[in-house]
C-alpha cells in the first residue's frame, strides 16, 4: 500500500499545473505529511496540511476537478478562467497601510500572479471577473491579534481583502468569501468560536459588516493603480458569504490517481472531536 506522501510525489506532475503554491514550501508540506503518516495521531490538527491535501485532491482533476471545488465553495457553477488554478497560501495587496499582506489559505477564480512576486496576487484583467477567498479553520478560531487595531477581526479583514481585490481600480463582479471548518462547528447548536457569531452576523446584517469595516482606524492603502472602494455599501452587494466543510470536500473528491490514498488518510487521521 502506497503512502499518501508517496502518491502525491509520484503524481506531482499532474497536480502542480493546476495548483499554485505561494509562500508555503512544497517539500516542507510533504515532509509534514510523511511525519503524520509515520507517527501522527488519529486526530491530525494541522490545518494547513489538510488544506494542502484538499488542493491536491482537486487540482489533480484538472479543469473538472477545479470546477467541482468551485461548486462546493461558491454554491454554484462559475465561468472557468482561461487557465484554472487553485491558489494556495497567496498574498493579495492589503486594503490598509501598516497592515501586512493577508495570507489567503485558498482562493479560486480570475486571479493572476502580481509582477515580480511569487506569492503576490491580483485580479485577472478579464470581463466579468469572479473570485472566491477561503478562510480554513480546523480547531483554531479567527484571529483578533491585530497589532494596529485591537477591534479588527480576521473574518472582516478577509472580506475586506476580497471586496478590494482589483486590477487597476476594477473590482471583481462576483465575490465569494467561504469559511471552511469541520462539519461539527457548522452544525453545532452551541457556539464556541468567534467566527460562528461573526459569520451569522455578517450574513444576516450587512450593515454590521460595513460598520466593522468602516471602524478600522488604519489609513486606506491608496496607490496610483490601486483604489479603495468609494462606496462599501455598493461593494457588499457583490458579496456572497458561504460556509463549507472539510467533510464534504473529502466526500466529494474527484476520481484520480491519489483519491483512494486521500480518502484513506481522511478516514484514518481526520477524526476530530465531534466527527460523526
Amino acid at each position: 500500500m502506497n503512502s499518501l506522501a508517496e502518491a502525491i510525489k509520484a503524481h506531482d506532475g499532474e497536480i502542480t499545473p493546476h495548483l499554485h503554491v505561494g509562500w508555503a514550501v512544497w517539500d516542507d508540506l510533504i515532509a509534514r505529511l510523511q511525519r503524520e503518516e509515520r507517527e501522527g495521531s488519529s486526530d491530525c490538527a494541522d490545518e494547513q496540511l489538510w488544506t494542502f491535501l484538499v488542493a491536491c485532491g482537486y487540482a489533480i482533476g484538472g479543469e473538472q476537478g477545479i470546477a467541482e471545488l468551485t461548486r462546493i465553495l461558491t454554491g454554484s457553477d462559475q465561468k472557468s478562467p482561461a487557465s484554472p488554478k487553485i491558489w494556495f497560501e497567496v498574498l493579495p495587496i492589503p486594503p490598509h497601510k501598516r497592515e501586512g499582506e493577508g495570507h489567503l489559505d485558498l482562493a479560486l477564480g480570475n486571479i493572476a500572479v502580481r509582477a515580480r512576486t511569487g506569492a503576490g496576487i491580483g485580479l485577472e484583467d478579464v470581463e466579468s471577473p469572479w473570485i472566491c477567498f477561503c478562510e480554513m479553520k480546523w480547531y483554531a478560531d479567527i484571529s483578533v491579534s491585530v497589532k494596529y487595531d485591537v477591534h479588527r477581526n480576521q473574518l472582516a479583514r478577509l472580506v475586506e481583502n476580497a471586496l478590494c481585490f482589483q486590477h487597476a481600480g476594477r473590482y471583481a463582479d462576483k465575490v465569494y468569501v467561504t469559511l471552511v471548518t469541520p462539519a461539527a462547528f457548522r452544525n453545532a447548536r452551541l457556539k464556541s468560536r468567534l467566527y460562528q457569531y461573526k459569520f451569522e452576523e455578517y450574513k444576516t446584517d450587512r450593515t454590521s459588516l460595513i460598520a466593522d469595516l468602516e471602524a478600522c482606524i488604519l489609513e486606506k492603502n491608496e496607490q496610483p493603480d490601486w483604489l479603495y472602494p468609494s462606496d462599501l455599501g455598493q461593494r457588499v452587494r457583490s458579496l456572497s458569504l458561504r460556509w463549507a466543510t472539510y467533510d464534504e470536500l473529502f466526500e466529494s473528491l474527484p476520481r484520480s490517481q491519489i483519491a483512494e490514498e486521500l480518502q484513506r488518510f481522511w478516514d484514518q487521521y481526520g477524526n476530530y472531536q465531534g466527527r460523526e
